[in-house]
């Protein structure tokens, strides 16, 4: 009889961590969601309450010389953003989602399709460092690849 309800107190302790992760990956994805949102509205409010203080970004592509990595601070993708003509358009089109949860610290793993206007610019993935704050999941980090082809 112990066994069978030391058994069961097992399957909810699992129960319920398994529901804590699937309710911080549903936070995690929504909080990605916003960040787009702004992104695509130039929303500055909208983006930067997605994003953790030190919040910075990057881009690793191919070159004739080898991969490249290009850096950029947050406040300067964030002016950029907002800045940018409304003529073309920018539209990141985000793939399925693969989130990993390590108590505070989360990766979210997404493919993502550029296109300017109506015409396909490039494709890759964003990797982003998400941290659960007391104001919820912010992002610390997006590096993503550009490539022309995702095949």
């Amino acid at each position: 009889m112990m066994r069978n309800c030391f058994v069961v107190f097992l399957f909810l302790l699992g129960f319920q961590w398994g529901s804590a992760q699937a309710s911080d990956a549903l936070a995690i994805e929504q909080t990605i969601v916003v960040f787009f949102e702004g992104f695509h509205t130039k929303d500055s409010v909208l983006l930067r309450s997605t994003l953790h203080e030190t919040f910075d970004l990057g881009s690793v592509f191919k070159t004739p010389d080898g991969s490249k990595f290009q850096p950029m601070e947050g406040q300067e993708f964030i002016a950029a953003v907002i800045a940018r003509a409304d003529s073309p358009t920018w539209k990141e089109v985000l793939g399925e989602f693969e989130i990993k949860i390590s108590g505070q610290l989360a990766n979210a793993w997404v493919p993502y399709e550029f296109w300017l206007n109506d015409t396909f610019s490039h494709c890759g993935v964003n990797s982003i460092h998400l941290m659960e704050t007391k104001q919820g999941w912010k992002i610390l980090n997006i590096t993503d690849s550009r490539l022309r082809n995702c095949d």
